[in-house]
Formats: structure tokens, C-alpha cells, sequence
């Protein structure tokens, strides 16, 4: 076993402190600071050194950051590696107690502890207004929400005249009392509103929704700030609605494009995490070292004193250097999920493996109602057969599937079996064969292994094979996910016709593209959440049509006013959303079947202690197994 170096930047501070003791010197003036202002050793006329060196933990990355200001828009998982570094929270969600750390606030907010409150609020004609299903809408007659002191969709009203008054909800974040950047300035209730200010004026995808939600975000002393929400609006999502600070004595009064250029906030930012900013060396490295205005110093974190972010791009090479003890971990920036299992195998040889998923997941889409549908479906006129309407048939091909076998068959063909976590099996429940008799979907010949035909089912006709197209990309892990579902739902009698193509052709615009176009049975797809609940992927008005230029994401064509209604509760819940399934609605109405999530690995020396839960984002509590 190797062990992780402890280096010394003050060689030559200590070479001379024992020069001076072997001369009986005096020395008229302390060293001066380069690197490592914490660790200077004190010469006396007994010994030549006391001290033991800075710790040291190197860290490889497979790519130079293109900036570290947090709205540049070029945000990588480099980028994200170093930001757990310079900053820390605002809070952790903490699975065993099932509630957050405040981290750099004196308490998490809660209605509880009166740190959020719903305030009833009237409301006019034009004015912006969340709706009962989640939406931001104009206040207007024929509208669907909710009256002040409603919290489920059961008593939202659809409003026509009169006065209505709707909930506000705001939230009070009050920063620790004494907490600092990393250049020793007080970091205060400015700076929070000063990063709202500039989120708002780079306006990215990923905090649109939140911006969209938002009426203020405004400092009221030096350390409180307050968020204010559109009236109907209610969230557990407090991470979203807190813009993290940027540091007011150094970038306000300049605009967003302004910031972007300036050295103060993206080559140098400072921090208010584990570690701050030394240098950078382009192409080479980013050196940081202990924060001493850290917050949580007084813990003992963090454990090391030296943090050298190594930019090697050459993923061989990293993993020759983790394996000689140059690097102490790879990020995830290498992309390792993508090597082979023995590739992993022998990587977790000298090596400790670590697994995170995504927010994207892989999911199966219905095509419930194809675009042929949009003029009235007609099966008489050539429309393809009505397969999914029907709930119980989609509950029928997930049962086939059981996606957590899916999940654990895939993952442990791909990974070392002691990466991966249990899965639970959600369609234990359902039995298909049972669903599919009752949908009309019969086995006439008594073999499973041959297409059902329909029997009774209203809109098809008697003896039509239950015979469907699949859709998927030509990536390796889509095959592999197509190669299961023709065979596991060729077992429950359901014919498969599955076809690969090419990224381009498969999300191409509609009307002609196939999934934005609605042309298919079944298709295989990834989406990003960004955030959001993944029950918004579905909502009626996602719906890729004529009406909004084929732009949309509910490419099962699938309109449930009660789904969207389900869905708005959902996502306006108070409770930490850590503490819910994400995908509790769309197992329960199955527009599309979520069959695997996207994992990232990255990997560490055996000789760094990773504490048991957690994760890259608490990288000031890995710790040496070498004191």
C-alpha cells in the first residue's frame, strides 16, 4: 500500500532555519509567506525543525475548468470537483436523520421554527401566478388554482370574478453569525442577493425554473436574506431558491459579461469552503490549501492542508499515476463508468471505487397517443392500433421488464458487484399475465412465446397481434437495454420490432422526427431533470404538437388533467424532496417506465479514508489513513 505524500513547500525555510541553529544565528526577520502561511516551523537553538509538513492530497482531473464563475454557462465535472473545494452547502442532506445540516446558515428553514411562512396575498387580473398544477400562468378567468390556505390540488378552483387572494410563500436564510470568505472579508447577506442579481442577468436553462418562481430575493440585514415566491407557489426545494454567494467587495456594481472577465470571480474566486484558491497554473494544475476562515475549522476539518488539482488529460496516465501514488483520486471528469468491467476490476485492485447517479435516467416511453392521433383516432381509417391507453397494459410490459432486475443484470455486467445498491423491485405487484388477459391482450395457442392478439378491445380489431416497434439510439448501453426488452417481453407475448438509429435521426425536429414527431410504439430515451421533478416531463402542455412547433418533452402524447393536477402537488410539497420517490407518479401512471439511472465513478487511493455516505460534494471530510 502507498502511501499519500506529505510534502513540503518550506524546504528551504527549513534548510535555513538549521543553518542559522548550527551557526548560533539569531535571525533578525521571520521567513516570509509563500504558499502555506499555517505551517511556518519556529527555529530554536535545540532542534532544527518541529513541525511535520503539509498533508497533501493530489487530485487528477481529466479537464482544465474553463472558469469558476458559477454562471459562465461552462460549468464541467472539473469544475464541479473544485467547487466542493472553495465552497461548502448551503446545507447537506443528512439520509440517516432524514433532514438537512444548515451548513453555513444558523438553522435550516422550516415552517416549524417560523423561518417559512404562507402569507395570503391578493391577486388581480395580469398578475403572474402559479397554478394548481405547477405552472406559471397570467391570472385570468377560467384558471385553475388554489385559494389562500389551499395545499392539495383537491381544493383548487378554477377562478372566474371576484376577489382571490392566494398564498405567498417566503423563506427567511439566516447566515451563521462571524462567516467569512477565504480573503478574510465577512461574507454577508449581500453577497447572497448580488448572485441572484447576476443569475438573473445570465439567465441559464439550469435556474430558470427557479428565476421563473421568484418575485425577490433580497438582503435585510447583514446576515438574513429573503426569498419571496409568485402567489399559489410552495416548494421543499430550498437549494433551488438559495443564489450561493459571490463576493459583493469584489464584483459589485459590475454587470454580468463584466463579472464573467474578472479574475475576482473566475480564475481567483474566493470561498467560504474547506479551501481556498492559491493559484493556477493553466494547462498544469490549481493549487489550494487550508482555508483559515473556514467555518467548521473548529471540527478539525479539513484533514489535509494542500489540495492540487492535477489536470491530466490522459486517462491512462491518471490511472498509472493513482497506481504509483502521484494521484490520490481520479473525478469523475474520466468518465471511469465508461471503461470495460476488467478495466474496472483491475482499477479496484490498488484502488477504492465509487459510484453516483445522475438525474437522467434511461426511461421506455409509450407512444400512448401517437401525432395520427391529434384529428381523432380512427382505426378504420389506418390509425395504428390503440396498444396503451389502456393502464393495465403498460403496467404489463413493466412487470415483463421488472426494471430492477433490468438495473442489476446491465450495472453488474458493466461495475464490480460491491458498487452497486440494492434496487427495489416496484412492479413486485403486478402480475402481467393477469393484466394483459384482462386488457383483452389473450394467449390463443398457449405459448408464451408468440404475439397475444386482441379479444374484445374496444377500437382494435378481434386477432390483432399485440406486435410493436421499438426505437432506441445506437449506443452500447441502449443496445443492451433494446436486447432486454425484445427478449423479456418477447417471453410475456409481445412482439418486438426494434430498430437502432442514429442520435441525429432519432431526436430530429418534428413533424418528421420519430420521437418529436410521435411515430412510434416504444421508444428508449435519457432526459435531464435539471432539478425538477420528473412528472413535468409529462404534463399535457409538453405535449410536442402543431401547436407549439413539435417542441416538447411528453413524447408519449399523453394528456391527464388528473396526472397534471397530481403532478403540481407534487412538486409544490414542503417536504425535502430527498425524502420522496422522484419517480413515485410515474410508476403509478406509466407514461413512460424509468428503467435506469446514469452512474458516474470516480476512484480514490486505498490510502484515503472516505467516510462511510459520503460523497465528493464533502470532500473536507475525506482523511488520510496515514496520521
Amino acid at each position: 500500500m502507498h502511501t499519500i505524500r506529505l510534502k513540503s513547500r518550506i524546504l528551504g525555510i527549513l534548510i535555513l532555519a538549521a543553518f542559522l541553529v548550527g551557526c548560533s544565528l539569531q535571525a533578525t526577520e521571520p521567513p516570509s509567506t509563500t504558499e502555506t502561511e499555517n505551517w511556518q516551523p519556529t527555529p530554536t537553538s535545540t532542534s532544527t525543525a518541529t513541525l511535520p509538513p503539509p498533508k497533501v492530497l493530489n487530485i487528477c482531473i481529466a479537464e482544465e475548468p474553463p472558469s469558476l464563475y458559477r454562471y459562465s454557462g461552462q460549468i464541467n465535472r472539473a469544475t464541479e470537483s473544485i467547487f466542493a473545494a472553495l465552497y461548502d452547502g448551503p446545507f447537506t442532506w443528512d439520509a440517516k436523520l432524514g433532514t438537512y445540516a444548515p451548513s453555513i446558515l444558523s438553522q435550516y428553514p422550516s415552517l416549524e421554527n417560523g423561518l417559512i411562512s404562507l402569507n395570503p396575498v391578493a391577486v388581480e387580473p395580469g398578475d403572474l401566478v402559479v397554478d394548481a398544477t405547477g405552472e406559471v400562468v397570467v391570472f385570468k378567468p377560467g384558471v385553475l388554482i388554489r385559494p389562500a390556505g389551499c395545499q392539495e390540488s383537491a381544493c383548487a378552483v378554477e377562478w372566474e370574478s371576484g376577489a382571490f387572494s392566494m398564498d405567498q410563500m417566503s423563506v427567511t436564510y439566516t447566515l451563521l453569525p462571524d462567516l467569512h470568505w477565504s480573503d478574510g472579508e465577512t461574507l454577508l447577506a449581500e453577497d447572497l442577493e448580488l448572485s441572484y442579481t447576476l443569475a438573473q442577468q445570465a439567465n441559464l436553462s439550469a435556474d430558470a425554473w427557479a428565476l421563473e418562481r421568484t418575485i425577490s430575493f433580497q438582503a435585510q440585514d447583514d446576515q438574513t436574506v429573503r426569498w419571496q415566491g409568485l402567489p399559489g407557489f410552495t416548494t421543499g426545494k430550498l437549494r433551488a431558491f438559495f443564489w450561493m454567494p459571490l463576493p459583493a467587495h469584489l464584483l459589485a456594481g459590475l454587470e454580468a459579461d463584466q463579472v464573467a472577465a474578472t479574475p475576482a470571480a473566475a480564475q481567483t474566486p474566493p470561498g467560504w469552503g474547506a479551501y481556498r484558491l492559491l493559484n493556477w497554473e493553466p494547462g498544469k494544475a490549481l493549487h489550494l490549501e487550508k482555508n483559515p476562515y473556514y467555518f467548521a475549522a473548529g471540527n478539525g476539518l479539513p484533514a489535509f492542508d494542500l489540495l492540487d488539482f492535477l489536470i491530466i488529460p490522459d486517462i491512462n496516465q491518471a490511472i498509472q499515476m493513482l497506481s504509483t501514488g502521484e494521484c490520490d483520486l481520479l473525478d469523475s471528469s474520466y468518465g471511469l463508468e465508461n471503461l470495460d468491467k476488467p478495466a474496472l476490476e483491475t482499477l479496484a485492485q490498488t484502488a477504492d471505487l465509487h459510484i453516483d447517479f445522475q438525474e437522467s435516467f434511461e426511461q421506455l416511453v409509450f407512444g400512448i397517443n401517437p401525432a395520427a392521433y391529434d384529428d381523432g383516432y380512427t382505426v378504420w381509417a389506418g390509425d395504428r392500433p390503440d396498444y396503451f391507453s389502456d393502464l393495465r397494459v403498460r403496467q404489463a410490459v413493466a412487470a415483463c421488464l421488472q426494471p430492477a432486475a433490468l438495473a442489476n443484470a446491465l450495472l453488474s455486467e458493466k461495475f464490480p458487484a460491491e458498487l452497486l445498491p440494492p434496487w427495489e423491485d416496484w412492479t413486485a405487484g403486478l402480475d402481467a399475465e393477469t393484466l394483459l388477459d384482462q386488457a383483452g391482450w389473450i394467449d390463443t395457442d398457449g405459448d408464451s412465446t408468440t404475439p397475444r392478439v386482441a379479444q374484445g378491445i374496444n377500437g382494435v380489431f378481434d386477432l390483432t397481434p399485440l406486435s410493436l416497434s421499438l426505437l432506441t439510439s445506437q449506443a452500447e448501453l441502449d443496445q443492451q437495454i433494446g436486447t432486454w426488452i425484445v427478449t423479456r417481453l418477447g417471453d410475456c407475448g409481445i412482439e418486438v420490432h426494434w430498430q437502432a438509429l442514429p442520435i441525429a435521426e432519432l431526436y430530429a425536429p418534428g413533424p418528421e422526427g420519430v420521437l418529436f414527431g410521435r411515430q412510434f410504439d416504444l421508444a428508449l430515451v435519457s432526459w435531464q431533470t435539471a432539478g425538477q421533478d420528473p412528472c413535468r416531463l409529462y404534463l399535457s402542455k409538453a405535449v410536442p404538437s402543431a401547436d407549439n412547433a413539435w417542441i416538447g418533452t411528453n413524447l408519449a402524447g399523453w394528456a391527464d388533467p388528473a396526472f397534471d393536477l397530481a403532478c403540481g402537488e407534487k412538486q409544490m410539497r414542503l417536504a425535502p424532496p430527498e425524502s420522496q420517490d422522484p419517480w413515485e407518479l410515474l410508476k403509478a401512471n406509466l407514461p413512460a417506465i424509468p428503467l435506469l439511472p446514469h452512474p458516474m465513478v470516480w476512484a480514490s487511493s486505498s490510502d484515503v479514508v472516505i467516510p462511510k455516505g459520503a460523497t465528493w460534494q464533502q470532500i473536507e471530510k475525506f482523511e488520510s489513513s496515514n496520521p
